[in-house]
C-alpha cells in the first residue's frame, strides 16, 4: 500500500512538471503570419540600429558645423618661474629690472569669426545634406528588411507545402503497401511487389525526414530576417495563403512601372543629395583663396610681469588671406569638382539600373504567373493519372511500377506548384521593393484584410 502511494506521489510530481514544461513552450512560442513578420523585422533588426547611429552622426556634424558660427571662449592659465628677476645693465646707469621671477598669468579671450569666405555656409549645407541622405538610407534599409522577411516567410510556407507532400506520398504507398499485403493473402499479388512497396515507404520516410529538416532550417532563416535568434521558436501560419495575391496595385505595365521606381527609389534622391553635398565641397574648397576675418577680444585678470604695461583689456580685428600655398586649393577645388562629376554619372549609371532591375522583376512575375498556370494543370493530370493507375492494379492491368511511376509524377508535380506558388509570391515582393513603395502601406492593406476575414467580412 505504501509502495502504491510513492509511486502515485512520483507520478503527480512527473505530471506536473511536464504541463510546466508544456507551458513554458507554449508562452516561448511565437505565432508569425506575413503581418507579424514584417513588423517584427521592422522593429528588431539589428541592421536598422546602425543606420539609425548614422542619423545621430549626421546630426552631430551638423551640430559641429554649427558651432563654427558662434564665439569661442578660451582661458589661459600658466605661471612661468625664471631663473633669476630679469634686467639689464646700462653703462653709467647699472642694473635695471623689469620684472619679477614668479610671473603667473590668467586670460579670457573671445574670437568671434566674422566671414569665412563661405567656407561655414557650404559646410553647413553640406552637413544638412548628409542628415537627408541617412534619413533615406533608413527607409530603403526598411524596405530590405520587410522584402527579406517576406522572402523568408514563403520560403517557409514552401518548405511546408514540400513536407505536406512528401506526407501524403508516404501515406499514399502505406496504403498502396496494405492494399498489396492484402492482395497477398488472396494469392493476386507477389512478395516481390510488397517488397518493392516496403521499400518504396522506407524511402518516402527518409524524404519526410529531409523535408522537415529544410523546413526546421526555413523557420530559422525567417526568425534572423525578423531580427531574432535563428534558436527562436516559431508556429507560422499561412496569412495570406500562398495561393493568394498578397501584393495589391501593381502596375500592370512596364512602362507604369519604371516610371514609378524613378520617381520612389530613394537611392536616386540619395545620389541626388551626394551631389549636392559634392557642388557645396566646390564651394568650401574654394573659400581657402577667400579672406578670412574675425575679431578678437581679451581681457588679462593676471599678467606677466615681464610683458610691458597695457592694461587688462585687448581688442582687434585679424584678416587672414592665403597668398600662395603652393596650388593645394586648386588641387582641393578640381578633386571636388571630379567628384561632382562622378556622382552625376552615377546617377544616369543608377537610373538605368534601376529600370534594368524593374524590368527583371516585371518578367519574373510574369513569367511566375505563367509557371503557376501549367503547373496546376500537371497536378490534376497526375492526380487522374494516379486514381486511373491505381484501379488499374487493383484490376491486374497496370504494374506496381506504373504506380510508383504515376505517384512519383504526382509527388514532383505537386512540389514544383508549391515552388511555382512560392515563386509567385516572391515576385511580388521583389517587384513591390524594385518599386521603391514602403513596407507600411502594404501592412496596413494585409491588417485591413485580416481584420475582415476576423470578422467574418
Amino acid at each position: 500500500m505504501e509502495g502504491g502511494t510513492r509511486f502515485m506521489k512520483w507520478t503527480l510530481h512527473l505530471l506536473i512538471v511536464l504541463l510546466s514544461l508544456n507551458l513554458v513552450s507554449a508562452q516561448d512560442e511565437k505565432t508569425v503570419d506575413l503581418v507579424t513578420a514584417i513588423e517584427t523585422a521592422l522593429k528588431f533588426h539589428p541592421s536598422l540600429k546602425a543606420y539609425d547611429a548614422q542619423i545621430d552622426a549626421a546630426f552631430a556634424r551638423r551640430n559641429q558645423v554649427k558651432a563654427g558660427f558662434a564665439p569661442k571662449l578660451d582661458m589661459v592659465v600658466s605661471y612661468t618661474q625664471l631663473h633669476r628677476e630679469p634686467s639689464f645693465t646700462v653703462a653709467n646707469m647699472g642694473t635695471i629690472v623689469f620684472g619679477e621671477k614668479d610671473n603667473p598669468q590668467l586670460s579670457w579671450m573671445l574670437k568671434i569669426p566674422v566671414y569665412t569666405g563661405g567656407k561655414l555656409e557650404g559646410m553647413l549645407r553640406q552637413a544638412e545634406e548628409g542628415i537627408r541622405v541617412a534619413e533615406r538610407g533608413l527607409v530603403r534599409q526598411r524596405q530590405k528588411v520587410a522584402m527579406e522577411a517576406a522572402i523568408a516567410y514563403f520560403n517557409v510556407l514552401k518548405a511546408k507545402g514540400f513536407l505536406k507532400v512528401m506526407e501524403g506520398k508516404l501515406r499514399a504507398l502505406r496504403s498502396q503497401r496494405d492494399d498489396i499485403s492484402k492482395m497477398l493473402e488472396q494469392g493476386v499479388a507477389t512478395k516481390a511487389d510488397l517488397l518493392r512497396a516496403e521499400a518504396a515507404v522506407a524511402a518516402a520516410q527518409e524524404e519526410l525526414t529531409k523535408a522537415r529538416n529544410i523546413e526546421a532550417l526555413s523557420i530559422a532563416a525567417l526568425a534572423n530576417a525578423m531580427g531574432l535568434h535563428p534558436s527562436e521558436i516559431l508556429k507560422v501560419e499561412e496569412f495570406p495563403p500562398i495561393t493568394e495575391t498578397v501584393f495589391p496595385d501593381l502596375p500592370a505595365s512596364l512602362e507604369a512601372a519604371i516610371s514609378e521606381a524613378l520617381r520612389q527609389r530613394l537611392e536616386i534622391s540619395v545620389l541626388e543629395a551626394q551631389l549636392k553635398t559634392a557642388m557645396e565641397g566646390v564651394k568650401v574648397a574654394a573659400s581657402e583663396q577667400k579672406p578670412q576675418i574675425g575679431l578678437i577680444l581679451q581681457y588679462d585678470a593676471e599678467r606677466q610681469t615681464i610683458m610691458p604695461e597695457m592694461g587688462r583689456w585687448l581688442a582687434g580685428v585679424m584678416l587672414t588671406l592665403n597668398l600662395f600655398d603652393g596650388g593645394a586649393t586648386k588641387a582641393a577645388v578640381e578633386q571636388a569638382k571630379s567628384q561632382v562629376k562622378q556622382i552625376d554619372a552615377a546617377i544616369t549609371e543608377l537610373r538605368n539600373a534601376i529600370a534594368l532591375e524593374v524590368t527583371n522583376a516585371f518578367l519574373n512575375l510574369s513569367s511566375a504567373k505563367e509557371r503557376v498556370k501549367a503547373a496546376q494543370q500537371a497536378v490534376a493530370a497526375a492526380e487522374e493519372g494516379v486514381r486511373l493507375v491505381r484501379l488499374g492494379y487493383q484490376n491486374g492491368v497496370n504494374t506496381l511500377t506504373d504506380f510508383l511511376s504515376a505517384l512519383s509524377e504526382l509527388t514532383s508535380a505537386q512540389t514544383t506548384l508549391i515552388a511555382a506558388y512560392a515563386d509567385l509570391r516572391i515576385a511580388e515582393v521583389q517587384f513591390w521593393f524594385a518599386l521603391g513603395r514602403n513596407p507600411e502601406s502594404l501592412l496596413e492593406k494585409l491588417s485591413r484584410r485580416q481584420r475582415k476575414e476576423v470578422n467574418g467580412l
